[in-house]
């Protein structure tokens, strides 16, 4: 199977994700088995490993928002007949957009108040790594719009075409 730019650019968020938990994992593994041969530790592996866990689980949620693999979100749009799911789906994307959108400007906030700040051993600036933040959840603000006009148009009787109801692999 062969791979468009088209997909690539349609699941950048997972292939972050993935990049950023492999480096932490890496990272983790190596470190720990120079220790266990007795060579010592790398310096740096902490502080590496936990800034690719952070940006791994800020994408990797945003992309579990896009796939609607968020559990309680799914559950509460199912309560009902079909009318009523519709018009919950609309109300609980109107607060995911607000809800994100807050978090984003904070995370904007935090960032502002803590641009002098550095990392401790890598003695990079920390908003490479507080920038984690504001990345998720703006992803996760453009996936809440797509699904309000989605489901606004699902409201009043607007079909949408396949190629945008259906996830794309």
């Amino acid at each position: 199977m062969s791979t468009t730019p088209k997909q690539i650019l349609y699941n950048l968020d997972l292939i972050f994700s993935g990049f950023f938990l492999c480096i932490t994992v890496l990272v983790v593994i190596v470190n720990v088995t120079l220790r266990y041969l007795s060579l010592g530790g790398i310096f740096w592996a902490e502080e590496v490993s936990t800034t690719a866990f952070i940006w791994s689980i800020f994408i990797g949620s945003a992309a579990a928002y896009r796939y609607k693999m968020h559990i309680g979100i799914d559950f509460v749009s199912k309560i009902g007949p079909v009318q009523m799911q519709m018009f919950i789906a609309v109300i609980i994307d109107c607060l995911m957009l607000v809800i994100n959108g807050y978090i984003v400007y904070l995370s904007i906030l935090f960032i502002s108040a803590n641009q002098l700040k550095r990392t401790p051993v890598l003695d990079i600036p920390s908003l490479y790594v507080n920038l984690a933040l504001t990345v998720g959840f703006s992803l996760m603000v453009i996936y809440a719009l797509g699904f309000l006009y989605r489901d606004i148009r699902k409201c009043f009787g607007y079909t949408l075409p396949e190629s945008v109801t259906t996830n794309q692999e």
